[in-house]
C-alpha cells in the first residue's frame, strides 16, 4: 500500500479491484482500465459446433451451460454443480460442461458422482487452442461464472465474443458492466438463485439468444480497444 500510494497514477482492472485496494488502506485515486480479450468477435463454424455436440453426447434439445477456468472450489464451481442437481430434480433438459484443470478437479468430479450427475456434467480437461475454445463458447447457451474471487472476468468477454451470455453473481467484479436480463443474468451467491436463472434460460430460449446478442454488442471488449484506451490514457 505504501508503494502504491507513492505512484502518480494507479490503474485497476475493475471497480472491485479498486475497492479492494481501499480495503487494504489505500486512500488515493485510481482509474479503471478493464482487460480486453484477444478473441475476435464471431461464432465458430456451425459444423464444428454440431460435431462437438455429438462428441460430447449432448442432445439437440438440451441447453448447454459452460464453465471455463481453473477447477477450484473458490471459483464457486460447487454452486454450478448444486444448481445442476436442482435442475436434474426438476427434469430440466440440460448439460453442464467444465473446461479446465486445477487442484480441486478430482474432488469436484467426486462431488458430481456423489450427486449422481455423471450423465449431466461433462469434464473435458483443459483446452489450450483458442479456436477450439471458441467452439465450446459457441456450443454453450449460457456461460456460468459465479466466481466472486476474480478481479476481472476475462472469460466473460470471451463468451460474449461468441454471443454467449453469462450468469454472474450480483456485485462481483465479473458482473461489472453487465445489465441483468439485458446483457447477461445476475443472481445471488446461492445454488437456488443460480438454478432459478438457469431454469429461466431453459424456459425462454428466445430471450436467452437475444441476451446473448446484446452481450456480444455491450460486454465484448477487444484487446485492440483495450490497448487503444490505454494509449490514450498514457498520452
Amino acid at each position: 500500500v505504501n508503494n502504491i500510494a507513492h505512484m502518480d497514477e494507479v490503474w485497476v482492472v475493475s471497480e472491485g479491484a479498486g475497492e479492494n485496494l481501499r480495503s487494504l488502506g489505500y486512500k488515493g485515486s485510481y482509474r479503471v482500465m478493464p482487460n480486453g480479450t484477444d478473441f475476435k468477435r464471431g461464432r465458430a463454424d456451425e459444423d464444428k459446433v454440431a460435431a462437438l455436440r455429438q462428441k460430447l453426447g449432448i442432445a439437440g434439445d438440451e441447453i448447454v451451460f459452460l464453465f471455463v477456468g481453473r477447477m477450484m472450489w473458490y471459483k464457486n464451481t460447487g454452486l454450478i454443480v448444486d444448481a445442476m442437481k436442482i435442475l436434474a430434480d426438476k427434469g430440466a433438459k440440460c448439460k453442464a460442461v467444465f473446461v479446465g484443470s486445477g487442484e480441486d478437479k478430482h474432488a469436484i468430479e467426486e462431488y458430481v458422482a456423489q450427486l449422481k450427475l455423471n450423465d449431466r456434467v461433462i469434464f473435458t480437461g483443459p483446452v489450450y487452442d483458442r479456436e477450439e475454445l471458441r467452439v465450446y463458447y459457441s456450443l454453450a447457451d449460457m456461460f456460468t461464472f459465479p466466481s466472486t474471487y476474480d478481479t476481472s472476468g476475462l472469460v466473460v468477454r470471451e463468451a460474449a465474443a461468441c454471443d454467449c451470455p453469462s450468469l454472474l453473481v450480483k456485485g462481483s467484479c465479473a458482473s461489472e458492466g453487465v445489465e441483468d436480463r439485458v446483457s447477461g443474468y445476475l443472481c445471488e451467491e446461492s445454488a437456488e438463485s443460480c438454478a432459478e436463472a438457469m431454469l429461466e434460460a431453459i424456459n425462454d430460449r428466445e430471450k436467452l439468444k437475444e441476451i446473448g446478442k446484446t452481450a456480444g454488442e455491450k460486454v465484448y471488449y477487444s484487446w485492440e480497444s483495450a490497448v487503444a484506451d490505454a494509449r490514450r490514457a498514457y498520452e
